[in-house]
């Protein structure tokens, strides 16, 4: 009976499949408050049917969820920087359990019970009810207050009509200070247990390629790849697709955002597969040029050959200092463009976006492209060539870590290699 109503606890919080330590969360937010000691920090975390882009279970806004590890709706929270004669307080605020609502959302957690506390690992857990009024409280101790007045365009939850200054604004009665820039720059270097969540991710994302290159041939329509794939990406354990995925062939395979997946795929015709799946909260980013026949023509595998050489090139030149991109010598999209332009001048027009962006909880997560990369980053590379008046395109993107002296790739066990994506098209 106590294995159970554990399970069922575990269950209501609404917890991805995996999580780091609970510490680890509260290190995040000790850190936030060091770097904010004027001022309260309101974290507001997504209502049930905002954190609901499409049709699929609650998602937390990254935000939120990366310092509170907190995934159920309605949730807030206050940190508390230390003062004089005070040290660093927190306070978590969840909806009351309303029996109705359960009856159609399922259970939630109780804000005055003891599993809430260790299930949050807040010491102090409260009834959101009581949010505003602790809040106006507590502002009177501080000369400022901050909070996540916005949100990433393509981040869950930022639908049209949430305002999240507005909402901030009116709970603490003046006007809030954005302090995304501060949980950004935190976010840029992974930990320990994010990189290995987003390996997580990875490994199944490539099973989803793999499964892709088995049945490629087969596919009479670009659905029926993203079919496969899908399958694969949750009999893995990922929860869900990171972003919309793209399955373009053909002439398709020039475009470089092309999700209406829904063209038939002939014989020749070269599929692009630009599809990665979320883990525990983490995005993987990862795409295949395959050949649907099984075999490329000498024209698509010189292409193909020459945008793995790009690749990489590039990755042997991932280091601390280097920069996604720019155009000066510590440039990777810039190291892509010379190799390109190496084969044929005027090539690297052919190469129409940057090398990579960096990738976490989001699939194109903080980090500006133009600022030095750190040991401890995640990114992508992914060098492409399109060639609409030949009516196909190719990009090849792994993931890779940036480490002290270099980097490692993530996502090594998915082939690359022309030949071995021939072999496994074919077995």
């Amino acid at each position: 009976m106590v294995r159970l109503a554990l399970l069922l606890l575990l269950a209501v919080v609404g917890s991805a499949v995996e999580r780091e330590p609970l510490e680890v969360f509260r290190e995040r937010r000790e850190r936030l408050a060091v770097e904010k000691p004027d001022g309260v920090i309101i974290l507001l975390g997504l209502e049930e049917d905002e954190g609901r882009p499409g049709p699929s279970r609650f998602r937390q806004q990254n935000e939120f969820y990366y310092l509170t590890g907190w995934n159920a709706p309605g949730a807030a929270a206050l940190l508390l920087p230390a003062r004089v004669g005070k040290a660093y307080r927190e306070m978590l605020f969840l909806p009351r359990r309303d029996p109705h609502e359960e009856a159609w959302r399922g259970a939630r957690v109780n804000p005055n019970s003891k599993e809430a506390s260790r299930l949050s690992g807040f010491a102090d857990v409260r009834s959101r009810a009581d949010f505003e009024k602790v809040l106006s409280k507590e502002l009177r101790s501080y000369a400022a207050a901050y909070g996540v007045t916005s949100l990433p365009s393509d981040s869950y939850g930022a639908m049209s009509h949430v305002d999240l200054a507005e909402r901030l604004n009116e709970a603490a009665g003046l006007a809030v200070q954005d302090v995304r820039p501060v949980i950004d720059r935190m976010r840029l270097i992974k930990s320990p247990g994010e990189v290995a969540l987003i390996e997580k991710a990875i490994a199944c994302s490539a099973a989803a390629h793999i499964a892709a290159m088995r049945n490629v041939s087969e596919a009479k329509r670009e659905f029926q790849i993203q079919a496969k794939m899908t399958e694969a990406l949750l009999a893995s354990g990922c929860e869900r697709n990171a972003y919309a995925p793209i399955v373009a062939a053909g002439a398709n395979s020039v475009v470089l955002h092309y999700t209406e997946n829904d063209a038939e795929v002939a014989p020749g015709d070269l599929a692009l597969l630009d599809v990665g799946g979320e883990y525990s909260f983490y995005a993987a980013d990862l795409t295949r040029t395959l050949p649907v026949s099984g075999r490329f023509s000498e024209r698509q595998r010189s292409v193909y050959d020459l945008v793995l050489k790009a690749q990489r090139v590039v990755i042997a030149a991932v280091k601390p200092g280097m920069t996604l991109s720019g155009s000066g010598s510590n440039s990777l999209t810039q190291i892509a463009r010379d190799v390109f332009e190496a084969e044929k001048r005027g090539l690297s027009r052919r190469f129409t976006h940057g090398i990579g962006h960096h990738v976490g909880l989001a699939v194109h997560d903080s980090g500006d492209p133009f600022e030095p990369l750190q040991a401890g980053m995640v990114i992508t590379v992914e060098p492409g060539l399109y060639l609409p008046d030949e009516r196909f395109g190719v990009r090849i993107e792994d993931m890779v870590l940036v480490t002290e002296d270099g980097a490692r790739v993530l996502s090594a066990m998915l082939p690359s290699d022309a030949a071995e994506v021939e072999r496994l098209i074919n077995r």
